[in-house]
């Protein structure tokens, strides 16, 4: 102290202050607690991108062509109204041969054509045949009757004569013995017999050839329904075979697109005379009165955090977000699997890099403007997966490792 007293003439020490520190303060304190405010107050949203087009509820039913050919005939336009199994389009894949001077189905149908013509031909000589066979038949059968008929009474006669000539030869028999008959004489009355004798045994053979005409006669009589029900049989079997052969030749030759169900056609590809793909699509079916929805495909990576009512912002290819603003919706149903990506290219023409789900998404406006959505537009979409607090945000991970270490100190 006795020091101090002994320098104080030097003056007393003053510290300066800056003019900017109180305000400085103030400023790191605000800062401060906007930080703190906006971790607290401060929300973050995860999304996820997703990409898809827009499709009928039901579904967009695709029509493609079921052979490669040439589309001979459309019988509908853009827009139209179909009703179930209507002929929609008409593909030709007939083969032009310089060597017929036609197309091979047409040569094929042509022959066809004529050997149906020989066989309905033969079928109908079968109704002629039957009742030409039938009268000659009865005919025989009367010819048959009239011979037996004959040969009976014939039978009788020889009989009666064969007796005689045996009486005759009973009664001159002891004339010989007397020697008042020659042999020769005896001979002609033996001869006279034995003729007698022989012309029964002639109207007997009669009578059987007659019955054997009369039976084979009625047998054939009997059999004659049978045998011309045989041939029509096959004559209705080798004309079913021509149809079916000129149906499938026709199937080959000219192909219908038809309509499976009611609906109006969009996306009509293709114009008459053009050359088409097997499995080229050519149209779509919409379904009618249809409220329009979103068709995402999503990774796996989000698909576990997506449900029934996840939102969804929209932005519509055709209506560029920056003019019409985001659209919204919600999510609507969730597929139980996923399809690789070339099932989704094949069924909406999307390239994907991976496997992805299916998300139908509800839109709230099913316009834009006085634009109604059209079906098979591009979307793209962020699905608003979850929203945290900021400080939630960042105290994630230390809430995962907590939550990890729980399990490990209850495993001892």
């Amino acid at each position: 102290m006795l020091d101090a007293r002994k320098q104080r003439w030097l003056g007393s020490i003053r510290l300066p202050v800056s003019r900017m520190g109180w305000p400085m303060a103030a400023l790191a304190l605000s800062a401060l607690i906007a930080l703190i405010a906006l971790l607290g107050l401060g929300r973050y949203t995860r999304s996820e991108r997703a990409s898809g087009l827009l499709v009928p509820q039901g579904g967009l039913l695709a029509l493609s062509a079921p052979a490669a050919g040439t589309l001979l005939r459309s019988h509908v336009r853009e827009g139209q109204r179909v009703s179930r199994g209507q002929i929609l389009l008409e593909i030709s894949s007939e083969i032009d041969s310089p060597a017929l001077g036609a197309g091979v189905g047409q040569a094929v149908g042509a022959e066809l054509a004529v050997q149906r013509a020989r066989l309905l031909a033969d079928r109908d000589a079968l109704e002629r045949e039957r009742h030409d066979d039938s009268a000659q038949l009865r005919q025989r059968i009367a010819a048959a009757r009239d011979r037996i008929a004959l040969a009976e009474a014939q039978l009788r006669l020889r009989r009666e004569q064969a007796a005689q000539a045996q009486r005759l030869a009973r009664q001159v028999q002891p004339l010989r013995g007397d020697k008042l008959l020659s042999d020769v004489q005896w001979q002609q009355y033996e001869t006279t017999r034995i003729e007698a004798q022989t012309r029964v045994q002639d109207a007997q053979r009669d009578g059987l050839s007659a019955a054997r005409e009369l039976a084979d006669a009625q047998s054939a009589l009997q059999q004659l329904p049978q045998r011309l029900s045989e041939q029509r049989n096959r004559i209705e079997r080798e004309l079913a075979g021509i149809a079916q052969d000129d149906a499938r030749n026709e199937g080959r030759r000219r192909i219908a697109v038809i309509a499976p169900r009611d609906g109006r056609v969009s996306a009509l590809a293709g114009v008459e005379g053009q050359a088409v793909g097997a499995g080229q699509r050519l149209l779509s079916l919409l379904p009618e009165h249809a409220p329009m929805q979103a068709e995402l495909w999503v990774s796996d990576r989000a698909v576990g955090l997506i449900a029934p009512g996840t939102p969804v912002a929209l932005r519509y290819a055709g209506f560029p977000y920056q003019r019409y603003g985001l659209q919204r919706g919600r999510v609507l149903d969730i597929a139980r699997g996923a399809l690789s990506p070339e099932e989704i290219r094949a069924r909406t023409g999307l390239s994907v890099a991976a496997p992805a789900w299916r998300v139908g998404v509800a839109l709230d406006r099913q316009s834009i403007g006085t634009h109604a959505l059209p079906a098979q537009m591009r979307v793209d979409a962020d699905l608003l997966l979850e929203r945290r607090r900021l400080y939630e945000y960042l105290l994630a991970p230390l809430s995962a490792q907590a939550a990890t270490r729980e399990p490990m100190r209850a495993a001892p």
